[in-house]
């Protein structure tokens, strides 16, 4: 029996960006639709949306019941996510960056599964991305506490995920989520289904 084409799905992003959430969904049901044609593996890179926010993090100013956009909040709720504004402070998200590497250690998989627990935290659960709070999170898919805290404190690691987001910055990112499909750059924007599986059919 032949062996299903293999589509390498790397997602350019940032965990503060509610439309990279929204376009996660789309494309898993996207992938599930064709899930007996192709095999799928999704990676995860960082893109810095407030790279020059302090590591506390922004008051919000506005209250929570502006927050969240109708637009946004419609188009969460086609795909099963509740977008709440419950968090009241923007953070610096390098250090989440730093820990979706070290799950993309751990296997594509788990760093997929830490990408939608880290949405969650903060679009739904209004949690504050600080390190603490990102260790109990990371803990949950399997880093252990202690290491992640200890990856945070590297500099060489901050050094490097805002190396790879200016990178990405560099080669023509512009906007995010941006999608690449099998080495070939395909599109950005949280796109419909269709589009999704059209692009499997132009890469597989």
């Amino acid at each position: 029996m032949d062996s299903k084409p293999k589509i390498m799905i790397t997602i350019v992003s940032d965990v503060i960006c509610p439309w990279c959430w929204v376009g996660k969904r789309k494309l898993e049901m996207a992938m599930e639709k064709v899930k007996t044609k192709y095999d799928f593996e999704v990676k995860w890179e960082p893109f810095l949306l407030a790279s020059n926010l302090p590591i506390e993090g922004k008051k919000k100013d506005s209250p929570q019941n502006e927050r969240v956009p109708a637009q946004l909040k419609r188009a969460g709720s086609v795909v099963g996510i509740d977008f709440t504004g419950a968090c009241d402070r923007v953070p610096n998200t390098i250090l989440a960056h730093v820990l979706l590497d070290m799950a993309g250690g751990l296997g594509h998989h788990v760093q997929n599964m830490l990408q939608e627990q880290l949405f969650k935290a903060y679009f739904t659960d209004g949690i504050f991305l600080d390190e603490e709070n990102l260790a109990n999170i990371g803990a949950g898919v399997g880093i252990q506490k202690e290491s992640a805290m200890k990856a945070f404190a590297e500099v060489s690691n901050v050094a490097q995920i805002k190396d790879e987001a200016k990178n990405w910055s560099r080669s023509g990112v512009t906007g995010v989520p941006y999608f690449i499909m099998n080495g070939r750059r395909m599109f950005s924007g949280a796109q419909d289904v269709e589009t999704f599986l059209a692009a499997f059919q132009k890469v597989a």
